[in-house]
């Protein structure tokens, strides 16, 4: 199950890292968890209730996109609208096992990327969360305790409107690009239709218009990223190095020498065995002078390090500076698997199918004559998960069992027209 706000910790990848007092007061809450258990109790034929409609739109997130109250009101509005088509769905109208709720949020707007338009120019995006909470009660310090009107967990299911980069989708991008480097991912694959929707990796698409939601990023554009990311990886190892040199450097000068030998000479005169600690402090310091001196030597193990980042960078670079201006604006791909820099980015023209392309959002895709609230794409996301053999196998009155019929009984007659409108 996946709480309401996304939050959930793997307490088995963490364990080995707890005292053994925190791991013990999990143990106890293992155990006191599974005596509530035994005492909860599902109300699968009990009508639930329908939870308050709340919106949230940050001012970070209104300042980000640069909209004013007016705008922010209204997208909340549309929201709604799409809010009530979900509420009027048979499998949710009445909810009879589990407590439904609807809210919404505006999404904030990250510091533009080269190539991506301000957050003012561009629509408000945000989305639409529904929950189906099963109803249970249990036993709480001796009285009987319910979650119908608040609180619980439950696979949720997302309605993002107006969000088209790449966070919607898988998001994969090539290792080679920094988070800022490029407004970029490797394009979503097709796959099964649900109710008429295209579907995209994980997420079912309708669209308001018939442009592309993403245009295929050029190959210089592709590569260009990775130049830089390894160009700054090289510098930042070669000055690492080239600063332990120096400090070993001078580690070796007699001013430093005789400094060292002068706080062991201290340290020895206060104790009883004080020649014997002089004698291992000097051949301690001989030991960690040689070991320093081979390691940092011209031809050793942290020069050759950074000679091989440093044909990384410089392999990435003769990738880019060799292309013809053709090839730098043909549409490109990635293959993850190749051992190459020229291998993984490649033109998708000529390449094989494990090169997926590449792709950038289409920001044209908007129509700019429509208010910045007017919904123009609708995203469904969190629902294949509901599609998985575990899933469908489940038989209680929330979650995936709810996000199924819902999607099954939704009027798309009427989301179409909202979309439309």
């Amino acid at each position: 199950m996946i709480a309401r706000f996304g939050v959930r910790i793997d307490a088995g990848q963490y364990a080995m890292r707890l005292p053994a007092l925190v791991v013990s007061l999990l143990v106890i809450g293992v155990l006191v968890s599974a005596t509530l258990a035994a005492q909860l109790r599902y109300r699968p034929t009990e009508r639930g209730p329908w939870r308050p409609w709340s919106f949230t739109a940050i001012a970070t997130a209104r300042a980000a996109r640069g909209a004013t109250p007016a705008e922010v009101q209204a997208y909340e509005a549309r929201l709604q609208e799409l809010g009530a088509i979900v509420k009027r769905a048979p499998a949710v109208a009445e909810p009879i096992g589990f407590a439904a709720e609807i809210w919404g949020h505006l999404d904030g707007y990250a510091a533009p990327a080269p190539g991506q338009p301000a957050g003012r120019a561009v629509p408000l995006a945000g989305g639409l969360s529904f929950g189906a909470f099963p109803l249970i009660e249990y036993m709480r310090n001796g009285k009987l305790a319910n979650e119908d009107l608040k609180g619980g967990e439950t696979a949720l299911l997302q309605f993002f409107v107006n969000r088209i980069g790449s966070d919607v989708f898988t998001g994969r991008r090539p290792t080679e690009w920094q988070a800022d480097a490029l407004e970029g991912f490797v394009e979503p694959e097709g796959g099964t239709s649900v109710a008429g929707l295209s579907r995209f990796d994980d997420v079912y698409v309708l669209k308001r218009h018939d442009r592309p939601l993403w245009l295929p990023v050029p190959l210089g554009d592709a590569l260009a990223p990775a130049v830089a990311e390894r160009r700054l990886a090289y510098e930042t190892q070669r000055n690492a190095f080239a600063k332990q040199v120096a400090e070993f450097a001078e580690w070796q000068t007699p001013a430093k020498r005789a400094a060292r030998r002068a706080g062991w000479t201290q340290a020895a005169a206060t104790v009883p065995n004080g020649p014997e600690l002089l004698a291992n402090m000097e051949a301690a310091d001989r030991q960690i002078e040689a070991a320093n001196r081979e390691r940092l030597a011209p031809g050793g193990p942290e020069d050759r390090a950074v000679r091989a980042v440093e044909e990384e960078y410089r392999a990435a670079e003769r990738a880019l500076a060799t292309l013809s201006p053709a090839a730098r604006d043909a549409a490109s791909c990635y293959d993850k698997d190749a051992g190459s820099i020229d291998g993984r980015f490649k033109a998708k023209a000529a390449a094989p199918s494990p090169c997926r392309a590449l792709v950038k959002p289409n920001w044209a895709y908007f129509d700019k004559t429509l208010p910045r609230s007017a919904p123009q794409v609708l995203m469904i996301g969190s629902f294949t998960r509901c599609l998985t053999a575990q899933s469908m196998a489940e038989t209680g009155r929330g979650g995936c069992v709810i996000n199924r019929a819902l999607i099954d009984s939704l009027d798309w007659t009427a989301v179409r027209a909202w979309l439309s409108r």
